[in-house]
Parts: structure tokens; C-alpha cells; sequence
């Protein structure tokens, strides 16, 4: 069970959404909501050698500070039952987002402003947490609040860790008493060689059916939600990214650190954080709903 959410916050249009999304989540888990608000600070260029400016540190602050009020305020308005705390940071937000957080609890962020290979040089906040975070991390990008999602969508391969994430999803499709939608993309690799055989690609399409099935019917076994398969013949990113829309929640499991970046162009948790209009839930193997 879910014990805290923490989300962050820095005035921006995007942090706004994450906080709305965190702030419904929390009221429909009856879990604390901790809001961070944070800040960077600004180096000196003269002889201060490289210390802050006290005035500009000050600024910021207090900036920082009547964020954490406001948004606090509009929360408690919104929530009036919801148990609400807000911390202000000077560090780099995801440490900032990670500090206290335990495997039972959820990180909300606004989705990063980079995109594609920016994003992954760059190393954004999303990225970073996804990384590193105990719990799930929950992207928020658009205007995607409304209380609850309209589905749950989950993206499986058989995995551990995306059984995991199916076990996340199946509780968050009966909480809100919506339908879970399975999903497993599955591509035959020769279709466009002068290789293989027909046989070949049906046995790899039984296949993909079979890992299908077992998520689904393990699904049923665990929770009372609606639940829908579907096989897709497609990659993953485009598979998932075609079977959302607007309303619905995506779940993606991930192995762990090192999964996530497999090779230049990122892993497929990346193309989807960078290409998904709803908001996405990347659950660690070890996470508990």
C-alpha cells in the first residue's frame, strides 16, 4: 500500500499537472501528498569564487517559498481531507524527489521539456529518476487529471519486471474500477527478407499469444477489473504509443538501472516517456502497489 506520494513543483505549467494528478492519486489512496519545491542556485562570476550570490540565493528562495504556499493552498482547496506537507530544496530535483522515498511510496514529475536525444544526453529529471527511484515514478505530461484514469494500460513481455508492473496496473485498474488493457507487441524479424517461412512467423505469433494469455489470465486470477488482451504486430513504442488515448494511464516495467539504456538512441521506457500524451508509470522489478 501505498504510504506517501511525492511530487515536484516549480511553478511551471507542467509541475502544475503533476501536482493535480499526484494531489487525485493521493485522495483515491488515502496517502500523504509531499510537495518539493525546487531551486537552482546561481553561480557568482567574480571573485566570489564560484559561491552564490547572497541576494540572487534570497531571491530564489522566497521565490521557492510562495511557490511551496500557493500550490500547497490550492491542494488543501481542492483536498480538503488530504494530508499535505511541502519541503523546499536547493538541490538538483531528482535527488531532491528521492530523498526519503521508500519502495512503498510513488514520485510524480511534470514530463521533461526535452525531447528524443537531448533528453538522453541531457539527462532530465524523469530520466534520472526512473533510473535511481525505490518506488514507481509517474511521468505526467498534458493536461491529463481527471480524478481517475478512463484505463490502465500495460505494456508486458513475459518479464519479472513486467509482471511487476501488470500487478501495479491490476490494482490501480480496481481502485478506480476501470478496465485494464494487456498489451504484447511482438514483430517477426525476416518480413521484409527473403528468409524464413511462413511457418516461422505463425510459430512466433503462437508464441507472442501464449505470453499474451498467461499475463492476462495471471490478471484475472488477481484483480475484478475488466481486463482486455491485446496482441499487437508491431514494436513495442509504436504498439503502445497507438493503444493509449487521451484519459488513459500507461505502465511499463523496468529491469533496473542498466535496462534502461540500451544503446544510443535509449531503451524503449525512453522513446515512450519522450513520445506518450498520458501520463506514464514506470514501475521498478521490487515495487509494491
Amino acid at each position: 500500500m501505498t504510504k506517501k506520494i511525492t511530487v515536484g513543483y516549480d511553478g511551471s505549467t507542467p509541475s502544475g499537472e503533476a501536482v493535480d494528478w499526484a494531489a487525485d492519486e493521493a485522495s483515491s489512496r488515502g496517502a500523504g501528498l509531499r510537495i518539493v519545491c525546487c531551486y537552482r542556485l546561481p553561480v557568482a562570476n567574480s571573485a566570489a569564487f564560484g559561491w552564490p550570490a547572497t541576494e540572487a540565493v534570497e531571491v530564489l528562495l522566497e521565490a521557492a517559498d510562495q511557490n511551496a504556499k500557493d500550490i500547497s493552498a490550492r491542494v488543501t482547496q481542492l483536498h480538503p481531507d488530504l494530508e499535505v506537507a511541502t519541503s523546499v530544496s536547493a538541490g538538483p530535483a531528482d535527488l531532491a524527489l528521492i530523498d526519503g522515498a521508500a519502495s512503498d511510496g510513488l514520485i510524480v514529475v511534470g514530463a521533461s521539456a526535452h525531447e528524443g536525444h537531448s533528453a538522453f544526453w541531457l539527462g532530465s529529471t524523469p530520466r534520472q529518476l526512473v533510473r535511481h527511484s525505490p518506488c514507481p515514478v509517474v511521468v505526467v505530461r498534458g493536461s491529463a487529471s481527471r480524478g481517475r484514469p478512463d484505463r490502465v494500460v500495460i505494456g508486458v513481455d513475459g518479464s519479472t519486471s513486467s509482471t511487476a508492473a501488470l500487478e501495479w496496473a491490476g490494482d490501480e485498474a480496481d481502485r478506480h474500477r476501470v478496465p485494464l488493457v494487456v498489451v504484447h507487441a511482438w514483430s517477426y524479424p525476416y518480413a521484409e527478407a527473403a528468409i524464413g517461412s511462413a511457418q516461422a512467423r505463425e510459430l512466433m505469433e503462437v508464441d507472442a499469444a501464449c505470453v499474451l494469455d498467461r499475463c492476462v489470465e495471471h490478471a484475472r486470477e488477481l484483480f475484478a477489473s475488466d481486463i482486455i488482451g491485446q496482441l499487437v504486430e508491431d514494436g513495442a513504442v509504436p504498439a503502445l504509443i497507438d493503444t493509449v488515448r487521451d484519459g488513459d494511464l500507461l505502465v511499463l516495467g523496468s529491469r533496473g538501472h542498466g535496462a534502461l539504456i540500451t544503446g544510443i538512441l535509449g531503451s524503449t521506457v525512453n522513446a515512450v516517456l519522450d513520445r506518450a500524451n498520458v501520463p506514464v508509470v514506470v514501475v521498478r522489478k521490487a515495487a509494491v502497489a
